[in-house]
């Protein structure tokens, strides 16, 4: 954290971070609250009023961005109230709760700009941003509070001091781009398509989490260090991409009109078929497809698209990712069986590129201080060009491979707070995890038995993992998977899975056609039955090239280059390729006569565990020239 006010905040004085910055004492957060009642009577009395001050004095782990009593006058006065007597126990426990953040400290050395990766006891969002001063920077939190005095370390917790009141707004996504102002244009076809009904959705207010998987797992910790967790809301989420009305002008396109014909030259040419389609209502319409590429069916903050994964691991810098490789998320767009790309360029040191085509260069970046827009469900970004499924972006997705983390396939875990990437652990490393365990339905895309147990790690610094997570299930299972849409082609499907003695054994199947024998997890690469052979050990095949030839004639391929685990406590190796504990399975090559979802299917052999890393799909054309990354 002294290395972080060195770089961030060369002058630490009181003017902008406070005298205390980095104090520590053992007192718990309610009881430093209750000891200043000059500075916080205000917040103690809504403590007390709501009986949170009970939690803030007990065992746990909370991190609270703690309001003055003039910040509180300051909002009683702007909401028309003459006190706190004026405001409803509903309304004071909303404000509580927005300033809030249960189970995590979050020291200001793991701020970055954009938003926290856990959400507030309200579920929503916090963002950081970072403001210039005359002595340096300091940390604006909401884009309206100040943090004046941080970093106050806790026996169960940390406290940020703050100027002003936190209040997250209630509008929708909807409403929440109509009020901006500067996307009219997108926000009149929103409501002629009809789409801004398909972004309504807030809460699933019949989801309740079942007694027995709170009783047996929330909050206990596993045998190797994990948190557990089970979800105790079931909300949805939404993000819109979009371009301002000043990029369409840039682009000649200056009202409705306009956008019909440019939605038309462009998805015309990629759906022929549909080309007679003129209700712009119709899900197959060219505006219709053009609006719905901007959205997504999860709540993704801009540091969520792909940083946060790509530097999953302690607070140190050290990360799963290999650097020398770019790393690729694909995101399901609301445009039916439409895939988005978003990757690093480790060349310009860039995140978030979207739909680059490397030919050509052409790409869509975000507009720096137009993103993070927030809503009660979803949030909203500026582009700095139009984004749309061309006939370009078509071919770049059908002539790579794609990898695809399996978290990445599930919007619940987004939308929850449950895929959050690297982890706020201060200097620490990045575990123990969290490891989720989910009741049946919970997740859409996954039927299971009644026998099966569906679950998640989120990263971990001692997994040998894509992106340091993994999708696990437990028991006699059975279960399917539907993947996000796949563009037609003839691909090689592959399997990334990481095996352990705890593992299973199970039957693997592509849209309900076996793939092969059964898998038997429990055997590392270096089984006779597998054949691994560390590269670099056999002086006739250094580089291990043709092992891989004999690997692929058996079934399985070595893990990509291009990730490595952390702290070996369990697994070592330079990168998973390094290594015979991560192992990829050939499912085998199939023709996709249409851009479709797929389904797979994995039914236990023998009673286990059963681990899920990641999914890749390579075009046939591109196996003679794919590197080991």
């Amino acid at each position: 954290m002294l290395l972080t006010c060195l770089l961030f905040l060369p002058g630490c004085d009181s003017d902008d971070v406070g005298d205390s910055y980095y104090t520590f004492t053992g007192e718990t957060v309610g009881g430093y609250i209750s000891a200043r009642p000059e500075q916080y009577s205000e917040f103690q009395h809504m403590l007390d009023t709501t009986k949170v001050m009970g939690l803030l004095n007990a065992y746990g782990d909370y991190t609270c961005f703690l309001p003055t009593n003039d910040a509180l006058f300051d909002f009683y006065e702007h909401r028309g109230k003459s006190s706190l007597a004026d405001f409803s126990l509903d309304s004071i426990k909303i404000i509580v709760y927005n300033h809030l953040i249960k189970d995590f400290s979050i020291p200001s050395g793991d701020f970055s700009e954009g938003s926290l990766s856990n959400l507030t006891m309200n579920g929503r969002s916090i963002e950081i941003s970072f403001q210039s001063t005359d002595n340096g920077v300091a940390f604006i939190v909401n884009k309206e509070a100040k943090i004046i005095d941080g970093d106050i370390e806790l026996h169960n917790g940390i406290i940020h001091t703050i100027d002003a009141v936190i209040s997250p707004t209630d509008n929708t996504l909807i409403e929440a781009i109509r009020a901006d102002g500067n996307f009219k244009l997108f926000y009149e076809a929103l409501i002629e398509t009809k789409l801004y009904e398909e972004l309504e959705l807030i809460e699933d207010y019949s989801y309740s989490p079942p007694l027995d998987l709170l009783d047996k797992y929330d909050g206990q910790t596993n045998g190797i260090g994990s948190i557990l967790r089970v979800p105790h809301k079931r909300k949805y989420g939404f993000t819109a991409l979009l371009e301002s009305d000043a990029t369409y002008a840039a682009n000649g396109i200056n009202n409705l009109e306009d956008l019909k014909g440019y939605a038309k030259g462009v998805y015309d040419l990629v759906y022929p078929e549909d080309a007679d389609i003129t209700d712009i209502t119709d899900r197959k319409n060219s505006l219709n497809r053009f609006v719905a590429y901007h959205l997504l069916n999860r709540k993704i903050p801009r540091e969520f698209f792909i940083e946060a994964y790509d530097n999953t691991g302690s607070a140190s810098g050290t990360s799963h990712s290999i650097k020398s490789y770019d790393m690729y998320e694909y995101l399901e767009t609301m445009c039916p069986y439409t895939l988005m790309e978003v990757r690093t360029h480790r060349v310009s040191n860039e995140y978030d590129v979207f739909n680059m085509v490397e030919e050509s260069g052409s790409a869509v970046r975000f507009v720096d201080g137009r993103t993070d827009n927030p809503a009660v469900n979803g949030v909203f970004h500026e582009v700095d060009g139009i984004l749309a499924y061309t006939t370009d972006v078509e071919r770049m997705l059908t002539s790579k491979r794609i990898r695809m983390d399996a978290a990445s396939f599930f919007p619940e875990f987004r939308n929850n707070d449950i895929r959050v990437g690297k982890k706020y652990k201060g200097s620490s490393p990045a575990y123990p995890s969290e490891s989720w365990k989910f009741p049946a339905g919970y997740i859409e895309r996954v039927e299971t038995s009644e026998t099966t147990q569906f679950g998640y790690f989120n990263s971990d610094d001692r997994f040998l993992d894509y992106q340091g997570d993994e999708v696990f299930l437990e028991g006699l299972y059975d279960f399917s998977i539907t993947t996000p849409p796949i563009p037609a082609g003839t691909y090689e499907v592959r399997f990334g899975y990481q095996p352990t003695g705890n593992r299973g054994a199970a039957q693997l199947y592509w849209d309900g056609q076996p793939c092969g024998i059964p898998l038997d997890l429990r055997l590392l690469a270096s089984n006779a039955k597998i054949g691994y052979q560390t590269p670099g050990l056999d002086p006739s095949d250094l580089y291990g090239y043709e092992n891989d030839k004999m690997m692929r004639n058996r079934g399985y391929m070595k893990a990509p280059s291009s990730f490595k685990v952390i702290q070996e406590s369990w697994y070592s190796g330079s990168s998973a390729r390094m290594s015979p504990s991560a192992l990829r399975r050939i499912l085998g090559i199939f023709t996709f006569t249409k851009d479709d979802n797929h389904v797979f299917s994995v039914r236990a052999a023998r009673e286990g565990e059963f681990m899920f890393d990641y999914l890749e799909f390579v075009p046939i054309e591109v196996l003679e020239f794919e590197g080991v990354d």
